[in-house]
């Protein structure tokens, strides 16, 4: 049997929703055994759809199903003795902890970084928020419409439509999240070669407002040198971006000279972007919206995937924006192996998303779908933690779980 690379480690995840579950499950899919603690009234992931099967149900979320694979789960009420006491015995068996609660919510339990080392002087501890543990917004809430917009990925998103004003708008989906949780999980692997390197535990600290400004820092560097404002064009940069074709969309960038001679010449060389002016980056830069119509008109002739093909065989960045559908019968997904079908209770066999990653020897694999809600109470608290027949019982009574 192949030896899942994590196998071993022991980590306890505190958190909600998508940052913190997807960090876990990187780990838990690589063979950590990760515990996810979730309040009595479940992570409000639970909550958010789409939902297999039915309408609203807290175990059958596609948002919790996956973020939430390869882990045990229990139920702790932190806010009863008895499960304040059962959660300090988690974080004493732990190697590692995630934490992606609310800034004040482990504080307010007295529960900070120089408590837990306390508890387990080993132990990785890896804190998710909006804006970091130290700084002058440590503890200013934050979501992904306000830290997309605060880390500058909102100035690549349209905020006029025909020069009219609108509310600000956000990436689809958990952009944030995801991109988040990726980072802490890098971050926490890091910190835990240097446990078992040193046998010390160490804080990990991500603010995920500094994630998208890392993401984000070549549009930065073009609004302060190059005073470029691409949050004032309708739809796109000056690389281009989005484009219709006439049977849906293709995301293209030209942004090296060579890129663009080349989409050029896949035009045909029309007269209306000749010239060695548009052969400059920072001539384009300023002039791409002057020939907008042409551009767009000349796309719109274009069928996705033939221009698609057409312009990768030449070095283009090209990509189309695929439907559901063209995405799960994608010929090169389906050649890496990429989707992994998972077995649930109550959703029965469904078809998820697969890893950003392939490693050969140690191949990520989900070992178990995600957990009902208090699944594993008894097993892990009786089996990993000791308690007695009686003490759980005394956990069930005091509301504890």
């Amino acid at each position: 049997m192949t030896r899942l690379a994590l196998e071993g480690i022991k980590v306890v995840e505190l958190a909600t929703m998508v940052a913190g579950p997807y960090c876990s499950k990187m780990l838990a899919d690589m063979g950590a055994d990760v515990i996810k603690v979730e309040s009595p009234k479940g992570d409000p992931a639970r909550q958010v759809g789409p939902f297999p099967k039915s309408g609203p149900h807290p175990e059958r979320s596609a948002l919790f199903l996956y973020n939430n694979t390869s882990k045990r789960g229990v139920t702790l009420n932190l806010d009863v003795a008895e499960g304040f006491d059962a959660l300090k015995r988690l974080i004493k068996w732990a190697d590692v902890l995630i934490d992606g609660l609310p800034f004040q919510r482990l504080k307010n339990l007295e529960l900070d970084w120089e408590a837990i080392s306390l508890l387990n002087p080993s132990i990785v501890y890896t804190s998710i928020t909006p804006y970091g543990l130290t700084g002058p917004r440590a503890g200013v809430k934050g979501d992904e419409l306000t830290l997309i917009h605060a880390g500058s990925l909102g100035n690549l998103l349209p905020t006029r439509v025909e020069n009219i004003d609108r509310a600000p708008i956000k990436t689809g989906g958990y952009f944030v999240g995801y991109h988040g949780g990726l980072t802490a999980a890098v971050a926490t692997l890091a910190a835990v070669l240097g446990q078992r390197t040193t046998g010390q535990g160490r804080a990990v600290d991500i603010s995920l407002y500094e994630v998208i400004l890392a993401m984000q820092r070549v549009s930065i560097a073009g609004n302060r040198y190059q005073r470029s404002n691409w949050s004032r064009v309708p739809d796109r940069p000056p690389a281009m971006g989005r484009m219709e074709t006439k049977d849906g969309y293709v995301v293209i960038g030209t942004p090296e000279d060579h890129h663009f001679i080349a989409f050029r010449e896949l035009m045909g060389n029309p007269e209306w972007i000749a010239g060695k002016d548009w052969e400059s980056l920072a001539y384009r830069t300023h002039h791409m919206m002057d020939v907008k119509n042409e551009l767009e008109g000349w796309m719109r002739q274009q069928n996705k995937h033939d221009i698609h093909h057409r312009a990768a065989k030449m070095g283009i960045a090209v990509g189309p924006i695929n439907t559901a559908p063209e995405v799960l019968a994608d010929e090169q997904y389906a050649a890496r192996g990429y989707f992994t079908d998972v077995d649930h209770p109550e959703v029965g066999k469904h078809r998820y998303a697969g890893w950003p990653y392939q490693m050969s020897a140690t191949p990520a694999q989900v070992n178990r779908p995600a957990p009902l809600l208090g699944q594993h109470n008894q097993e892990v608290f009786c089996n990993e933690l000791g308690y007695s027949a009686e003490e759980f019982k005394q956990l069930q009574l005091a509301g504890a779980i």
